[in-house]
């Protein structure tokens, strides 16, 4: 159950840094792109 657990919540992590990395929206929260204007 344990190791269910941790993949299931490596699996949230890896899509997170993956959403806010690649996607327009993760990029002007992450300040990549100027959205100032």
């Amino acid at each position: 159950m344990g190791l269910a657990l941790t993949f299931a919540v490596g699996s949230v992590i890896a899509f997170a840094i993956y959403f806010y990395t690649f996607t327009e929206s993760g990029k002007r929260w992450t300040g990549e792109i100027d959205d100032a204007e």
